[in-house]
C-alpha cells in the first residue's frame, strides 16, 4: 500500500516536573505528533525514528493502531529523553538526553516508504535535516522547525538556505521566520523564503492563525477556542502540520489544507501530550 506521507524525526519520551507534584510522563516527538495527526485527518503514513529499548511496548502498539511502523527502529540503549522542570520562580529547564535519537538524518528509510507522496522531516539539528534531504533528492518535501535549534537558525544562515531550497513546504512559526531570514516583518520574511526555494510558506502564529505565501498572501485566522476546553497546548503545531499534510499529500487545495490543519490544532489542545491519539 502506498503512502500519503513518510514522516522523519524524533519520538521521545517526555517528563513534566511542577514543583512539589509527582513527575508526569508522556509520549511525544515531533515527528510522532505530526504523524498521528495526519493519520486521523486520513492519510495513509509512516513513521521514521529510532527509539531504545526503553520505550513503552504499549506506546509503538498505540502508533502502530493508526499508522505504519515498519519505519521505528528499536536499538540497544535508551530513547530520546526531554525533560520540561517548572520552577516556583516561573523559569523553566528543559535538558535533553539524546539517547540513541543522534544522526537522525542517516535513519533507514524502509524500501516501502520510498515511493510515498510526500516526506515530511520533523525538527532534528538542521545539518541532520540536511542529510535526510539530500537522501531524499527528487522527492518532495516539506520541513519544520523548533525553537531548540535557534542558535543555528540564527547564526547558519548559508545552511538554513541550503535546506530551504531543498523543499516544497515549510512550517515555521513567526519568531523562526525572522530568526531564519533576519528580515524585519514576517512578510518579509515568507517572500525572502519562498525567493530562497521553498514553493509554500506556512507560517504558524498561534492565535492568530497562519499566513500563507506562494507568490501571493493569504491569512488564515484561528478557530475559536474557549480557555477553558484548552488542557494542553503542546503539540498544537505539529498537530496543525500533520492536518495540512494529510491534504496536501492528497493533491487538496491550500485552503483545505489550512482548515484541516487549524481543525486538527484544535483538537490536540483539549486533550494532554502531543500525540493525537
Amino acid at each position: 500500500m502506498k503512502l500519503d506521507l513518510a514522516v522523519l524525526g524524533h519520538v521521545s519520551i517526555d517528563h513534566i516536573r511542577f514543583p512539589g507534584r509527582d513527575e508526569i510522563i508522556y509520549p511525544g516527538g515531533a515527528a510522532a505528533a505530526v504523524a498521528t495527526s495526519a493519520a486521523l485527518a486520513g492519510a495513509r503514513v509512516g513513521l521514521i525514528t529510532k527509539v531504545g529499548e526503553d520505550f513503552p511496548k504499549e506506546w509503538l502498539k498505540k502508533l502502530s493502531s493508526v499508522l505504519d511502523v515498519r519505519g521505528v527502529q528499536i536499538l540497544p540503549g535508551k530513547t530520546i529523553h526531554i525533560y520540561m522542570i517548572y520552577h516556583e520562580d516561573g523559569s523553566v529547564d528543559a535538558p535533553v538526553e539524546m539517547g540513541v535519537a543522534r544522526n537522525m538524518g542517516e535513519t533507514p528509510i524502509p524500501e516501502e516508504y520510498m515511493d510515498a507522496g510526500l516526506f515530511h522531516i520533523a525538527p532534528i539539528p538542521p545539518e541532520e535535516q540536511l542529510k535526510a534531504l539530500k537522501r531524499l533528492e527528487g522527492k518532495m518535501v516539506s520541513l519544520d522547525f523548533n525553537p531548540t535549534y535557534m542558535e543555528d537558525y540564527r547564526e547558519r544562515t548559508d545552511l538554513m538556505r541550503e535546506i530551504v531550497s531543498r523543499v516544497e513546504v515549510i512550517f515555521p512559526n513567526e519568531r523562526e521566520a525572522l530568526t531564519i531570514t533576519r528580515a524585519p516583518t514576517v512578510e518579509e520574511a515568507a517572500r525572502k523564503l519562498h525567493e530562497w526555494g521553498a514553493k509554500l510558506v506556512v507560517i504558524t502564529r498561534g492565535e492568530r492563525g497562519v499566513l500563507l505565501y506562494d507568490g501571493e498572501f493569504r491569512e488564515f485566522p484561528a478557530l475559536p477556542i474557549s480557555e477553558d476546553e484548552i488542557v494542553d497546548p503542546t503539540g498544537a503545531g505539529d498537530a496543525f502540520a500533520g492536518g495540512f499534510l494529510a491534504m496536501y499529500s492528497r493533491g487538496r487545495g491550500v485552503e483545505e489544507c489550512v482548515k484541516k490543519g487549524l481543525e486538527m490544532a484544535r483538537e490536540v489542545l483539549k486533550k494532554t501530550g502531543s500525540w493525537s491519539i
